[in-house]
């Protein structure tokens, strides 16, 4: 439509410069007609061929910028800050320190541990002890069977004798198991003590969660999106309108729209630039807030997501010291029934003094048989004890890890939220660390353009001025909600510090394109309402042929049919050029 009412105007300006002169030629002193004879004279032209080619057109877009990777550095427990080693834009690498915290809780508890764990350890030495002292007995027991029958009465005091100590001993490891007991019971009343406080810190963290959501979607409906991003295209679309590239269509809206003042145009160009600067303004606001609650919603549910980790890792705990009470139950109650059976046999043999001592020596086999068993299971029930300890050993370091703050990955510190002697807590992030060694831009299509960008396709990012090239490496599946259109990144591999975090670009990305075409320029077409044309030279006579157009952009369009390259296109124009008018080419262009 543009080109066409460039056209008009040309051809306007010719008839009314030809008909001032007709006048001035038709009226002279005294109102007195002369007549001149028409000359017919050939229309000056110039031409050139059609040439194939392709035509890609370049579309612009608003990007925004990010770091390829972005993590926020959040304790897992509330502390006194003891100190803070880095400050916003110092550079750290992955695993270095970033704060230390008041661990002396998590200290005491783990040598609580190793103390419980050095205990337990001694149980074990103890029972070991035991279990070589069962096998001894045993042993004895069958040298004892080869001992001469002058010897039996001795022999049997002697198996009454270790008997008894052998049910002391069993005593004592009942003694042992209940004193191991009643530390299982202890351990895990501190550790429903610690679920309790858990699950309340959980609740609490998603009422934050829901209450962060709540106000990020109340800042939505708040700020109006969608209609603070509609009046910025409209007043973008203003400002177009008003300040077109050439200044014959400027100066053509200045006489029809504004009766030629320059004045009043300037006023209205004035208007409709600030009317720009309100939308921009405002649609740069509405986004700038509606990403400070999402990112407060986000670590909102990051912190849930660490409670109910914490819950469940106590949770696991509970069950393992509820396993070991049933594995500790279990030998109490094999080492009741050894005692049991030991005392029988005790009482067996006072009974069989005075008789014969054969089925006696078979007896105190089966003794030592179940005495070595017996301290062998005591062995056993220690060792458990044991692991059960060095489980608590490695809890309680794991603990006192949490209380030292390292980088997870390479980067640059974009935030610092903690300082010497302040309060750490799980409730927000004490860091915030970017790896800005590679920059992702992000922006946004329609569908139509969605379909002619490709991933790994190369781009262009414009920053003030400043180009950098990038490459696309996604494209979104999905509408975004907020804008309606597609989500596009692209890579830049190669940044530096003017491509700030969160910072607007303009993105240049090659978008439509036709292949095998007639390439002509853009002002050789002419327009009979709809339908397109040109003018070819033929024989000196100038004919009309329809064409059909394709995509075009300021100086070349395509031609799809109606036109080949053998044609001599009228590429000048003159009010006087129509179909059959007779030509003489002044100028063959492209030659």
């Amino acid at each position: 439509m543009k080109k066409q009412y460039i056209k008009f105007s040309r051809r306007a300006i010719s008839m009314l410069l030809a008909a001032a002169c007709a006048g001035m030629m038709l009226t002279g002193c005294g109102q007195e007609t002369v007549e001149e004879e028409t000359v017919s004279e050939l229309i000056p032209v110039e031409v050139q061929s059609p040439e194939a080619g392709t035509l890609t057109l370049k579309n612009e877009f608003v990007g925004t910028v990010s770091p390829e990777e972005f993590v926020y550095v959040i304790p897992l427990v509330s502390a006194e800050v003891l100190s803070a080693d880095v400050a916003v834009g110092d550079t750290v690498v992955a695993g270095q320190e970033l704060c230390k915290l008041d661990s002396e809780a998590a200290e005491l508890q783990l040598a609580s541990a190793q103390a419980q764990y050095d205990s337990v350890e001694a149980n074990v030495d103890a029972a070991q002890v035991g279990y070589q002292i069962a096998q001894a007995q045993y042993e004895s027991a069958l040298a004892q069977i080869d001992v001469q029958n002058e010897q039996t009465q001795r022999q049997k005091d002697l198996q009454l004798y270790q008997m008894q100590i052998q049910i002391d001993s069993i005593n004592s490891g009942i003694d042992d198991i209940n004193e191991q007991m009643a530390d299982l019971s202890e351990d895990k009343r501190d550790a429903e003590e610690k679920k309790d406080d858990l699950k309340k810190a959980k609740n609490q963290a998603n009422a934050y969660a829901k209450q962060a959501e709540a106000v990020y979607n109340k800042t939505l409906d708040a700020y109006k999106y969608d209609d603070a991003q509609a009046a910025y295209q409209m007043a973008v679309a203003a400002v177009t309108a008003l300040e077109p590239e050439d200044e014959e269509t400027k100066q053509d809206i200045i006489q029809n729209q504004y009766g030629g003042s320059e004045e009043n145009y300037k006023q209205a160009v004035e208007k409709a630039k600030e009317e720009l600067k309100t939308a921009g303004d405002n649609l740069k606001k509405a986004e700038t807030e509606i990403e400070y609650y999402k990112e407060s919603m986000d670590r909102a549910r990051a912190a849930v997501s660490q409670t109910e980790s914490a819950y469940e890792q106590v949770e696991a705990g509970i069950e393992s010291i509820e396993d070991g009470q049933e594995q500790l139950g279990d030998t109490l109650s094999d080492t009741y029934k050894s005692l049991e059976q030991t005392e029988a046999i005790k009482n067996m043999t006072e009974a069989s003094l005075n008789i014969d001592t054969t089925p006696v020596q078979d007896a105190s086999k089966k003794t030592a048989a179940l005495g070595v068993d017996s301290a062998a299971a005591t062995v056993n029930s220690a060792k458990v004890g044991a692991e059960g300890a060095k489980i608590a050993i490695d809890s309680a370091e794991y603990q006192l890890d949490m209380y030292t703050l390292t980088a997870p990955i390479d980067g640059v510190i974009e935030a610092v939220n903690v300082k010497e002697h302040d309060f750490a807590s799980p409730n927000g992030p004490a860091f915030v660390i970017s790896n800005k060694n590679t920059m992702t831009v992000t922006f946004y299509v329609s569908e139509g353009i969605r379909s002619t960008l490709r991933v790994g396709q190369k781009i262009q990012v414009d920053r003030n001025g400043r180009q950098y090239d990038a490459a696309i490496t996604e494209i979104g599946t999905m509408i975004d909600q907020n804008t309606g259109l597609f989500a596009v990144k692209s890579c830049v591999s190669t940044p530096d510090d003017s491509l700030l975090t969160g910072s607007s670009v303009k993105v240049i990305a090659d978008t439509y394109s036709q292949n095998e075409a007639l390439l002509i320029p853009y002002d050789a077409v002419y327009y009979d309402d709809s339908q397109p044309y040109v003018y070819v030279a033929v024989d000196g006579i100038a004919r009309r042929k329809d064409v059909e157009t394709g995509i075009f952009d300021a100086e070349t369009i395509t031609i799809l049919s109606g036109l080949d390259a053998a044609d001599v296109l009228i590429t000048s124009w003159s009010a006087n050029l129509r179909d059959g008018a007779e030509i003489s080419v002044q100028q063959q262009n492209g030659k």
